[in-house]
């Protein structure tokens, strides 16, 4: 039986490589028990995809969206944003704290300047340029609180420390996962956290209770948390629950391939930042999420994430909400490393009629690859629209370069590409766009020069014409033409047939002579 979700579950058919590449894996074992593993926020983390942490406010290609997904929110539930009165200079704080980390992160899309008691603060991205006076409401379009997290894409909470405890005061907080801010507005930390299972019988939420209420400025400390969304729901809050709590069943009957690209990992970073001038604690909670299917293409990832979820115990399982469907979720990750047993035949392995199988879209970038040499040739318009494309995916994963050639019958073209291919180096993938005759010319060229299928990545705008090489005089030439017809051979003028018979490693179709009773 299959059951469709709702539509605003399923998420965009494509994934930005670098959201792969820059997303914070949770799990160091293959166990998982709640635990404070809390760090210092100084070091960049290291994964089997990439690496994540380098900054504390984290903008990536998902900016533009999370920012119009958190305006939605507020303007349909503004119980999302909360600010208790003694918390305005903390807000305050927060403010000039997280401007401050924009601006060092990323000096070319944000900027903080003071002259005297103006402030002056731009963000590229969303055109706002505005100047404030800190500590007055009035010079800021709405109170600093909620004007910070409408350019951010973290949810933040301020704790007060009074009475030797903290309290949840102040806040914008639209990605909650299954929890309320609204009603935990006012609650201590150690109130808020009593529904999680284990947390205070094993002493985790008193440790980090202590640890939170020890913290200094200017040293930020993180730990990531995670659970698991069906589609890309970032708003899956307790005041939503009728909207998303349905899919926990409705998962369970869906076939493999909607299974992989609903079920998505959901990571939170959390960042604790003790404020500078009010004494306040900023937490902050950036949400991640990945779909399975992306998940399993890094192979760690792929078996960690099926032992933990498989030996998680059942108390944790149903407090994340993900009883009903984790044998599944570790079932379908084994499977996906499991190879197909007859795979379809690839670029230059199609046995029987020896044509090249050219793809009918363009190969996306791997992004477990370290550099990238793109090679567009010649000058068809879609030539061009497929190398910015692997372009622009490339570059945000690795090294990235680009070889523009006019045609590969040119010596000087020739040697141009021997000498990119010459420079790269292990890692590396190698993505060649253009006409037939380019393409298998070019691909020849790679393997002579020592790279092997797994490098390699082609795609044909046009088959108008091929490379050809002559039985009888051995010459190798471009030809307009196609395997079964004739053509005629600019080294010993013999027409030739052209047969249905390519050779990967000297880039050309067999032809041989079609005239009656000519030598061979």
């Amino acid at each position: 039986m299959t059951t469709a979700l709702p539509d605003s579950s399923v998420p965009d058919s494509t994934l930005d490589p670098a959201l792969v590449t820059g997303f914070p894996f949770p799990f160091v074992e293959d166990r998982y028990r709640y635990s404070t593993n809390v760090e210092p926020a100084d070091h960049t983390v290291s994964t089997a995809a990439g690496q994540w942490g380098d900054v504390v406010i984290d903008v990536d290609s998902e900016y533009q969206t999370e920012i119009d997904k958190r305006t939605e929110v507020l303007a349909a539930d503004p119980s999302r944003a909360a600010l208790l009165p003694h918390m305005r200079p903390a807000a305050w704080d927060a403010m000039l704290t997280i401007m401050r980390e924009l601006a060092t992160a990323y000096p070319d899309k944000f900027a903080l300047r003071a002259d005297g008691d103006q402030w002056e603060w731009r963000n590229s991205k969303l055109g706002i340029a505005d100047t404030f006076v800190y500590g007055d409401d009035t010079t800021l379009p709405s109170g600093p609180l909620s004007y910070i997290c409408g350019q951010i894409q973290e949810d933040v909470v301020l704790l007060d420390q009074r009475d030797g405890q903290l309290f949840a005061d102040a806040g914008v907080v639209t990605f909650a996962a299954d929890w309320s801010f609204g009603f935990d507005v006012g609650m201590s930390f150690l109130e808020i956290h009593g529904p999680v299972p284990r947390v205070r019988k094993e002493g985790v939420i008193t440790r980090a209770h202590e640890f939170i209420k020890r913290l200094q400025p200017h040293r930020p400390y993180r730990r990531t948390n995670w659970t698991m969304t069906i589609g890309r729901r970032l708003d899956v809050s307790t005041e939503r629950y009728p909207e998303w709590g349905p899919d926990r069943e409705l998962i369970r009957h869906v076939d493999d391939e909607t299974f992989g690209r609903l079920v998505h990992l959901r990571v939170e970073v959390q960042h604790l930042i003790r404020l500078p001038d009010s004494g306040a604690v900023m937490f902050l909670i950036r949400t991640y999420m990945l779909p399975l299917d992306a998940l399993a293409t890094v192979e760690p990832w792929r078996l960690r994430t099926a032992e933990v979820v498989d030996e998680l115990p059942d108390d944790m399982a149903d407090y994340k909400g993900i009883i009903k469907y984790r044998a599944r979720v570790a079932q379908w990750l084994r499977a996906a490393g499991t190879p197909p047993p007859d795979p379809e035949p690839t670029l230059d392995e199609r046995p029987g009629d020896g044509l090249p199988a050219w793809p009918t879209d363009p190969d996306p970038i791997d992004s477990a690859a370290s550099t990238f040499l793109i090679v567009s040739v010649g000058d068809e318009p879609r030539t061009g629209d497929v190398a910015a494309q692997w372009v622009s995916a490339a570059e945000a994963i690795g090294r990235t370069h680009l070889l523009v050639l006019d045609t590969l019958t040119r010596e000087e073209d020739l040697a141009a590409l021997r000498t990119a291919l010459s420079a790269v180096s292990t890692g590396v993938r190698i993505h060649i766009v253009g006409g037939q005759y380019d393409v298998l010319t070019a691909l020849a060229i790679t393997r002579e020069c020592g790279a092997v299928d797994t490098e390699l990545s082609a795609f044909v705008v046009h088959t108008r014409d091929l490379p050809v090489y002559c039985a009888q005089c051995r010459n190798l030439f471009r030809g307009e033409g196609i395997p079964g017809g004739t053509l005629d051979c600019p080294g010993c003028a013999r027409t030739l047939e052209v047969h249905p018979h390519h050779s990967a490693a000297l880039g050309g179709f067999l032809a041989s002579s079609a005239e009656p009773g000519a030598p061979a």
